[in-house]
């Protein structure tokens, strides 16, 4: 099976979306009024992890004002294709454009449309296939009945050395703390050590081995409800052999040294420094004859969508997956080796995935009505589209220092065998000797590079969100550079935030949409801006409509404050609109909580 097919086949239809779109499409001459709202939890948003993604039907809805009669839609940055998933629906034709080989995949699968019966059986005919090996790997006895019953997950914790006694003990023994309810259970971060009592901070620990220490599967009770339990001797002693002999299928498992990077210095630093100790045995053993299987799949588009379910497991099958008392994937934008971390049984995932993937094909797949072509390219030069051929551009670019994309892709690219050339990656990455100036520089050649592709008088539309004033500047200068007015800012309110931005002192809030225009005739656009100094954050709280937001915390322990998120987010589209001087998000802060203080302000 040839892994490149599953986004070079759509790459061949650029030139007929082109010559279908040689006609340009009517256009509105004012910016949306209002601003957009759209939730995450949605069968296609599920359907694959990726790092940052805007809900599609958020972007339909600007597309469906923008273009109200079709047209061609570009996305330079395109990730993991919700502009080509909205345009699809709404009936526009889509170029997406990604620098990243496994994004250009993912992206691919998302907007093609197959059997959905054709799917679900191709999924029961891997899972047939390895029904042996899977009981080999994750199965435990039933400690109410006896019987063999299959294992859901397992929990491995860290065995660390005290800074002060040199005790070496199991964390996972002293670092719990039990709430009321689920969501108030607790790892600590800071507890005292068995032996001499002394404070111990668990970031500063150092480890030495993981241990299986709970199992989690389903036999009996009723409705066949989730157990737990203390790994008995029998699953220590074949966990033990499992790790040392679990089968793999050679050839089908990334054999890859961990290359130098920001987010790859920890894992390396732990003893994860090639990309198949991720894993555990049991889990690299279970997706290599997983990888394998799909390899042997006659129907390229059915391997392609298996393969496509297969990359969404992504950290979730890891040692990278933390563990939490109240679920969850553990799918972070960062490669962080937790002190406890959630084996999850491969197939178990894979099944739920496959799921996941189904409904998206049963749902949103089903309703394309517009075309999509995937190219693999550098959004700085952007070749294969001509000049002014373009009727709107929707793009979620990255976001400075927030996310290293080439790094956190290489999961994926391992697999694929495919990797990016981050040279022209437009990212804040001190590995790759970028600070904030080349930052800038390569934002503004490839918002150049739109403003070229951009028919007259239409609009680009740039959703983006960071905490640092530097990155918001530079993004600034790159859009004025680039010949564009920003004729407008929105909130893009996604209703749920991060886990990040539910626990982070220093998450900033939710995305800004850019509506950028590009003049209809005569030379670019370049805005003279204010250089006005000091910030008037005072002045927008006081004069702020509402009361003061605040939110709430789902999944973790924390009293309802103070939505600093929000307020960041609305003051950022007026001091970007009035060409002021920005402020970093921490700064905001501060002089927002000394304002509240002094003034007792209400909470909307």
């Amino acid at each position: 099976m040839n892994d490149n097919v599953f986004y070079n086949e759509k790459c061949l239809s650029i030139g007929k979306l082109l010559e279908a779109n040689s006609i340009p499409s009517r256009t509105m001459e004012e910016p949306l009024v209002g601003g957009i709202s759209a939730g995450k939890n949605t069968y296609t948003y599920d359907a694959h992890t990726y790092h940052t993604k805007v809900p599609p039907q958020g972007i339909s809805e600007l597309l469906s004002y923008y273009l109200p009669h079709g047209g061609l839609v570009l996305d330079p940055f395109s990730g993991s294709g919700m502009t080509g998933v909205a345009a699809s629906v709404t009936g526009h034709d889509c170029i997406l454009n990604e620098l990243s080989p496994a994004a250009c995949f993912i992206s691919n699968r998302f907007t093609t449309a197959i059997s959905p019966s054709d799917f679900e059986a191709a999924v029961a005919v891997v899972m047939v296939e390895l029904k042996s090996l899977r009981m080999k790997l994750y199965s435990t006895e039933c400690r109410e009945c006896g019987k063999s019953a299959e294992l859901l997950y397992t929990v491995w914790s860290y065995r660390v050395i005290c800074n002060d006694c040199g005790h070496e003990f199991l964390l996972w023994d002293h670092c719990k703390k039990f709430g009321k309810v689920v969501k108030e259970h607790k790892i600590l971060s800071e507890f005292p050590c068995p032996r001499c009592d002394k404070i111990q901070h668990k970031s500063q620990l150092k480890r030495t081995v993981a241990v299986p220490v709970l199992v989690g599967y389903k036999c009996c009770g009723s409705k066949q409800q989730e157990v737990t339990h203390t790994p008995s001797a029998k699953d220590l002693q074949e966990m033990e052999a499992l790790e040392s002999s679990a089968p793999l299928a050679e050839g089908f498992y990334p054999d890859k040294k961990l290359p130098d990077g920001v987010n790859l210095r920890q894992p390396a630093k732990h003893g994860l420094d090639r990309i198949e100790k991720f894993y555990t045995r049991r889990n690299l053993s279970a997706l290599s004859h997983i990888w394998k299987t799909i390899h042997y799949i006659e129907s390229a588009q059915l391997a392609g969508h298996l393969s496509f379910v297969f990359t969404s497991l992504y950290q979730r099958v890891s040692r990278l997956s933390e563990f939490r008392f109240w679920g969850g994937s553990g799918n972070m934008a960062r490669f962080n080796v937790p002190f406890i971390f959630n084996e999850a049984n491969v197939f178990v995932s894979f099944e739920r995935k496959a799921k996941t993937i189904l409904d998206h094909l049963e749902t949103t797949a089903q309703n394309f009505k517009g075309q999509v072509a995937v190219v693999n390219g550098s959004a700085t030069s952007m070749d294969k589209v001509p000049d002014a051929s373009v009727d709107l551009i929707f793009t979620d670019p990255p976001f400075g220092a927030n996310i290293n994309y080439s790094e956190m892709n290489l999961l994926w690219e391992s697999w694929l065998g495919l990797y990016t050339d981050s040279k022209d990656e437009a990212i804040v990455n001190r590995v790759q000797g970028k600070g904030v100036a080349e930052y800038e520089q390569l934002m503004t050649q490839s918002l150049s590079e739109s403003y070229r592709v951009l028919r007259p008088g239409r609009w680009m539309l740039l959703v983006f969100m960071n905490s640092s004033s530097e990155v918001w500047s530079a993004l600034r200068n790159a859009i004025s550079s680039a010949g564009f007015h920003v004729a407008k800012m929105d909130i893009f309110d996604k209703q749920h935030g991060t886990f990040k931005q539910f626990v982070s002192e220093n998450a900033a809030g939710m995305d800004l949409v850019l509506h950028c225009h590009k003049p209809a005739s005569g030379a670019p656009n370049r805005q003279n801006r204010s250089t006005e100094a000091g910030t008037e954050v005072i002045e927008f709280l006081r004069l702020r409509p509402k009361g003061l937001p605040s939110n709430t915390f789902l999944h973790v322990g924390r009293e309802e404050e103070l939505d600093y998120r929000t307020l960041y987010s609305e003051w950022l589209a007026q001091a970007f609109g009035h060409g002021r001087e920005f402020l970093d998000f921490a700064a905001f802060r501060a002089i927002v909580d000394s304002w509240v203080n002094e003034n007792l302000v209400e909470r909307g």
